[in-house]
């Protein structure tokens, strides 16, 4: 790996590096597979974290992940699999025993709805089975082209699209692979630049990377593998060395202000 602040031995970069979200960015190809070279290095087994032991199961708990996480909703499966073991399971459902089941993932009514059409249209129009085609997921209830791609690639390891869930949002900007903030136009420019074969696992990979380094609020550059590649690496400094905003001093923190509480405290005099 090579130490912060020197360029990467696989890419030495034609010009200095833009700015996320300065306009179009065409990533040349050394960048894009020394990205991809240094994640399959750091996250070689990346997988789905949805446990799950076949494509049903997969397709109900990425259903539930909406808004939630993948720690809470593992949580919760294990009941429902065990009690709607399939769709024809599932399509006989009670909603309100669904709900209660599914609470605490959020949004349980809808997903408790979604999920039990899902089933439906699966019994009904593909004899039980979870479609393997783009066309036949989306055309689930309360299934888009994440929920399709994560099915597809990790359950039947098909390589249809990209996933690009949160994490997969803001690390593809930050590595300057995209300036769209639009995930379906983030999965058009990261399936023209990675290779076919690969989308899955990329995304699987960017997904562990932004879970365990490069986090939402305060990303680990100092330590991150990927710096000497990211373009965003030098502009992400910690809240300390924030520069002013729109020319104003920073907020003090709730750490700061307890402090400065403290330190007024003491020297108060004692009656």
């Amino acid at each position: 790996m090579a130490p912060h602040g020197i360029p990467h031995p696989e890419y030495t970069p034609k010009q200095p590096p833009r700015p996320r979200n300065a306009g179009a960015l065409s990533p040349d190809t050394g960048l894009v597979a020394a990205i991809a070279a240094q994640l399959a290095r750091l996250w070689p087994d990346a997988v789905v974290e949805l446990d799950h032991e076949n494509a049903y199961q997969l397709l109900v708990a990425t259903i539930l992940a909406a808004q939630s996480t993948d720690k809470l909703v593992n949580t919760v499966t294990p009941a429902v699999f065990a009690k709607y073991p399939d769709p024809v399971a599932l399509a006989r459902a009670d909603q309100v025993e669904l709900e209660a089941m599914i609470f605490s993932t959020g949004f349980y009514r809808m997903k408790a709805r979604h999920l039990i059409a899902m089933a439906q249209r699966i019994v009904e129009h593909h004899g039980g089975e979870v479609p393997e085609t783009m066309v036949g997921l989306v055309d689930l209830p309360g299934v888009a082209r994440k929920t399709a791609n994560v099915v597809l690639g990790s359950a039947f390891g098909i390589n249809e699209g990209v996933v690009v869930d949160t994490h997969v949002s803001r690390l593809a900007p930050r590595l300057g692979l995209t300036a769209q903030t639009d995930p379906v136009k983030i999965e058009q420019d990261l399936m023209q630049l990675v290779p076919r074969d690969q989308w899955s696992i990329f995304a699987h990979r960017l997904i562990w990377h932004g879970r365990r380094v490069c986090h939402a609020k305060q990303p680990d550059c100092e330590h991150c593998p990927l710096a000497p590649l990211c373009p965003s690496a030098a502009l992400v400094a910690t809240p300390r060395l924030m520069p002013p905003r729109l020319g104003k001093p920073a907020p003090p923190s709730r750490a700061a202000r307890a402090r400065a509480a403290a330190s007024r405290s003491s020297r108060e005099p004692r009656t």
